[in-house]
């Protein structure tokens, strides 16, 4: 009645948003006639649009039937954890219930991996790279790892040219200058790798609790939830790596240790995988182990007195008392 030709047209209009987030809109709104539960979290404010989203994102005629048995348990789960860990754990119903589906998603990744590199008139370089989880870790991880040299070596040419405790921004290579020059540094240490050169191996960790037997469920050190299928290539050429959380209070260093060492940093880190700080999502890569209660207060260093925390966090716990409760 209104002249609206689609009802994308009339809320666009109506609600004064662009006509993508309209559609996105009328999609979700649809699908939730079938989610009581999620409707009812999001008319109450206690969900947002882009955890209903991620729900209602799931229903396929290959999931409808999990779905709606654990449609209650994602919404509790949409309530309590932060939206990074949310969409992890859906990433693990999915896998849980519709595993083709899945694999042929990650399939579908795989086969999207591309890259783009151009010269202009001029000798510069243009280009872009799409990678699918798994290769994606494997660059992400070693260009970040020559990055840190580079940063610690630009951080000893400030000290030196202005004194100590000099600031990122009076460093001469901005970060994303230390980046390029990171993947330079790489493709020069590729070429200069001597021929049979023995191949660094990756690391897989594999955790099975005493009832479960392999889910085919998988998770890369940056949390990305990956399918059997994606890891699979690399049994051959990997090392594996157990790890027993089944012994409450076993000892791997002595308790008086100042610091956390061996398997019990190891455990700490994979149980963990990143900061424990609530506003925090660092890796584990980039965190330390801090005791929970402070070794300086008779704090023990065992795995159940242990977290990771970033340099950040760890620093600002030591820095100022936590606010009273």
């Amino acid at each position: 009645l209104d002249g609206a030709q689609t009802c994308t047209q009339w809320l666009a209009t109506m609600t004064h948003v662009p006509k993508k987030a309209a559609r996105r809109r009328l999609r979700v709104g649809a699908r939730l006639r079938k989610r009581p539960a999620v409707e009812a979290a999001w008319r109450d404010g206690e969900i947002t649009e882009a955890q209903v989203a991620a729900i209602v994102s799931l229903d396929t005629p290959s999931t409808a039937v999990a779905l709606a048995r654990d449609e209650e348990l994602l919404v509790e789960q949409a309530r309590t954890l932060r939206f990074e860990a949310f969409a992890r754990a859906l990433a693990y119903w999915r896998l849980l219930a519709d595993r083709d589906g899945a694999e042929k998603d990650a399939e579908a990744r795989r086969a999207s991996r591309e890259m783009h590199l151009s010269q202009s008139f001029d000798g510069m370089w243009f280009g872009n790279l799409t990678l699918d989880p798994v290769s994606g870790e494997i660059v992400s991880t070693a260009l970040r790892r020559i990055e840190d040299e580079l940063f610690l070596c630009d951080a000893r040419e400030a000290e030196e040219r202005l004194g100590p405790d000099p600031r990122p921004h009076e460093f001469l290579r901005t970060p994303e200058q230390r980046r390029v020059d990171a993947l330079v540094e790489m493709a020069v240490r590729s070429a200069s790798v001597p021929e049979g050169a023995q191949r660094p191996l990756p690391l897989i960790n594999v955790l099975v609790d005493a009832p479960t037997t392999f889910e085919r469920v998988c998770e890369l050190a940056s949390g990305a939830v990956v399918t059997a299928a994606d890891v699979a290539p690399l049994v051959l050429r990997a090392e594996f790596e157990r790890a027993v959380f089944s012994t409450p209070n076993r000892v791997d260093i002595s308790t008086r240790s100042r610091l956390f060492t061996g398997a019990t940093r190891r455990k700490i880190v994979v149980r963990d995988r990143g900061c424990q700080h609530e506003f925090c999502d660092r890796r584990a890569v980039v965190c330390q182990v801090d005791h929970v209660i402070p070794w300086s207060q008779g704090g023990l260093t065992t795995e159940e007195n242990g977290r990771l925390l970033c340099g950040f966090h760890n620093r600002l716990r030591n820095q100022r008392p936590p606010p009273a409760a």
